[in-house]
This record gives structure tokens, C-alpha cells and sequence, in this order.
């Protein structure tokens, strides 16, 4: 399997790098703007985070705005998180390296996050460099989110791929449903958003407790 292996779908927030800082605040911004005084921890926000970034702003919010406070909310969302995501992200110790040596290997590298679609572009590049990358997907409102493959077959479309020559590397269920959905083996990592004992039912490839240890895998 791992030598057939054309193309590796990595998540960004939690996996690739750390974001939760600045979404939390992000999220604290439209709290105290809305006159609620922010209690969530970031413990709290890790947990909330995975599914896209409306669900994120719903969540903060308890889930009782309705449809109409939620899309005016998330839009004032989507504008601070744009303002402030570079102020705390940062890639995860060792992660730079471990891709790198994926590239070196000839296999396409991707990223696939419910991160809507120009914050992600922005900060990839920013962090990785504007063309380290193969393909960055994103979230958009004419597509399904993960865990729905939709994304992913996009990445596959542009990389010429199958879905079981890909390996989908991420922290979240919703990763590993994506990897289940695609058709495609998952490694676990277990620095990210999401406790290691969520994961382990997933079954995937590997679990990885450190960067490195992805590489096992190829």
C-alpha cells in the first residue's frame, strides 16, 4: 500500500498547524461585541472546532442564535479571524521537515480543511511558501465539508490520483470519516484538537504521537 501512495491529504488546524489561539479570540471578539462575556477555555474551543468555521461561531454562541444571527455573526467572523489568524498560528514542531521528506519522495502533498477556502490559501502560504503546497481545498458555500469527500476528490481530480493511493493524515473524527469516505488509509496524529482515545476506534494506518512518526508509514 505505502508504496503505491501518490498524493497525502494532510488537515490544517490541528495537524499541520496550531490555530486555536487565535480562534478562540476570533470567537471572543464576537462574544463581547454581542455583550456576552467569553467563558470558553481553549480546552473548549478545541472542541468545538472540525466541522467548519459557522459551526465553530454556532457552537460559541451555545447554539441559540438563530439562522439569521448565525450568517450575520459568521460573516463579522470570517472578517476578525481574516484580521488575526497569522498573530498566534504557527507550524507544529517537526512538521515542515516531515513533509518535506514526503515531497522529496515525489508524492503529492495537499491540504484539506473546513478552514474556509482564502484563509486557508493565505495562511498556508505564509507559513509553507507559495508553492509548496500541490493543491490547498478549502471550505466554500458551493461545496460539501469534510467529512463529505467532495474536497477531496477535487485534490484527487488535480493530482491524478485514486483514492487508494492517497493517505489522509489528520487529528479529528471528522478526518478520519473523510479518509473512510474517500476510500483511503488515515493516519491519526495526536498533538492536535482532539484526545488520542477519540481516534483509536477509527482504526487508522498509524497513530502518530509525533510528526516523525508519520513517516513510518511510507
Amino acid at each position: 500500500m505505502q508504496n503505491r501512495i501518490k498524493c497525502a491529504i494532510f488537515d490544517l488546524d490541528g495537524t499541520l498547524v496550531n490555530t486555536i489561539t487565535d480562534l478562540g479570540l476570533a470567537c471572543d471578539y464576537l462574544l463581547k461585541s454581542s455583550g456576552i462575556e467569553p467563558v470558553w477555555t481553549e480546552d473548549d474551543y478545541k472542541s468545538f472546532v472540525g466541522n467548519g468555521a459557522k459551526l465553530l461561531v454556532s457552537r460559541a454562541f451555545d447554539g441559540k442564535l438563530n439562522d439569521r444571527e448565525l450568517e450575520e455573526q459568521y460573516a463579522l467572523f470570517k472578517m476578525k479571524y481574516n484580521e488575526i489568524k497569522m498573530n498566534h498560528a504557527h507550524i507544529y514542531d517537526g512538521m515542515f521537515d516531515v513533509v518535506s521528506k514526503i515531497k522529496e519522495r515525489g508524492i503529492n502533498i495537499a491540504v484539506c480543511t473546513n478552514k474556509p477556502h482564502t484563509a486557508a490559501v493565505g495562511m498556508v502560504k505564509q507559513l509553507f511558501g507559495d508553492s509548496f503546497f500541490d493543491v490547498i481545498v478549502g471550505a466554500s458555500d458551493d461545496m460539501p465539508k469534510k467529512p463529505d469527500p467532495a474536497m477531496a476528490f477535487k485534490i484527487l481530480k488535480e493530482t491524478d490520483a485514486k483514492p487508494d493511493e492517497c493517505v489522509w493524515i489528520g487529528d479529528s473524527s471528522v478526518d478520519m470519516e473523510s479518509a473512510g469516505n474517500l476510500g483511503c488509509e488515515s493516519i491519526a496524529v495526536t498533538w492536535g484538537f482532539r484526545p488520542r482515545e477519540s481516534l483509536l476506534k477509527y482504526k487508522p494506518a498509524l497513530i502518530a504521537e509525533k510528526p516523525e512518526d508519520i513517516l513510518k508509514f511510507f
